[in-house]
């Protein structure tokens, strides 16, 4: 037996005779210039103040949102920001939390594992010195070679050998259930063993173990005794960290579930507040684009009024997406 158990702005034109820029509607030249903001016009030999139709206090932040573009404002832009932020960072840590409470206890699932590989060595062998013991064409005499403790336990294993009709056994050993005083007589007289059932010729690869370790039990055995220790400190430590990751991953959850409920509702706000200001700037820019005409193949922006070419989808004064 072996020993032991084992992670644009507008485009802008500048030339030499004739330039121009273009920031929010304006244009800048070199012979004339002109420029356009808020609504004024800016020239080298002439001015003029052509008042611009209606346009939001602010310039739309655009976000996609349940199938549709959002406009938020600055306050709102910057919540949903640090929301989004905010949900990212809370998912992350949930994510640990579930990896930490599953794996909890693994010391304990591994000391587990120790002790169910003793217990089952101890019923075979157990059953085995039984057996040799009325049946005595099973047990043999063998010579004590050497002993040594488990560590710390004042117990003692001993190693030995025996003769078969085929050859020598050599590396023959007991568990860790011998006092000193016992392993030193052993060593001194010899020890009886227990052969295994099967072999009814022994030879170099017959298994034994003492016989007297029918007598002995689980507790008398240093290495199941060092296990068990083990395992009952390992549970009670994993109960309490199981019972914390438990703790702080629902904790998490549900911090995870109010920050993505908070950003609907702000996104929700935010598209109603969306609506409201269309449809007032609808109302106050009616009057005056009314009055104004939209060349071909352009469209001007509900916002800010500028004209923008058909085949772009966004303002280039104010980054707003077109509306069809």
């Amino acid at each position: 037996m072996p020993s032991g158990h084992g992670a644009s702005s507008g485009g802008g034109h500048f030339g030499g005779g004739h330039s121009s820029s273009s920031f929010g509607g304006g244009h800048f030249g070199g012979s004339r210039s002109s420029s356009s903001f808020g609504g004024g016009h800016f020239g080298g030999s002439r001015a003029s103040f052509t008042p611009r139709p209606h346009r939001p206090f602010y310039q739309p932040r655009v976000v996609f949102f349940g199938g549709h573009h959002v406009y938020l404002d600055s306050g709102r832009a910057s919540t949903v920001s640090v929301l989004g932020v905010l949900i990212a960072i809370a998912v992350i840590v949930t994510i640990f939390l579930a990896f930490g409470w599953l794996g909890s206890g693994n010391d304990v699932n591994e000391y587990q594992e120790e002790m169910n590989r003793i217990e089952s060595d101890y019923d075979k062998y157990h059953k085995m010195a039984e057996y040799a013991d009325e049946h005595s064409e099973y047990t043999t005499h063998g010579d004590v070679k050497y002993f040594e403790e488990y560590p710390g336990s004042g117990k003692y294993c001993i190693f030995y050998a025996f003769d078969t009709p085929n050859g020598r056994v050599e590396d023959g050993s007991s568990y860790y259930v011998y006092t000193k005083a016992e392993a030193e007589e052993l060593k001194a007289y010899g020890v009886d063993l227990a052969l295994e059932e099967r072999h009814s010729i022994s030879n170099r690869y017959t298994d034994s173990v003492p016989l007297g370790y029918k007598d002995t039990t689980l507790e008398d055995d240093a290495e199941y005794v060092y296990y068990r220790d083990l395992y009952n400190a390992a549970a009670s430590e994993a109960d309490d960290s199981k019972g914390f990751m438990r703790g702080a991953f629902l904790t998490s959850v549900g911090v995870t579930v109010g920050l993505v409920l908070l950003y609907v509702l702000v996104n929700a706000t935010a598209k109603k507040a969306t609506a409201e200001q269309i449809a007032a700037d609808k109302q106050g820019t009616t009057a005056s684009t009314d009055t104004k005409t939209t060349p071909a193949g352009t469209w001007r922006c509900e916002y800010c009024s500028t004209l923008n070419d058909n085949s772009k989808e966004r303002c280039d004064g104010c980054g707003a997406t077109r509306q069809k």
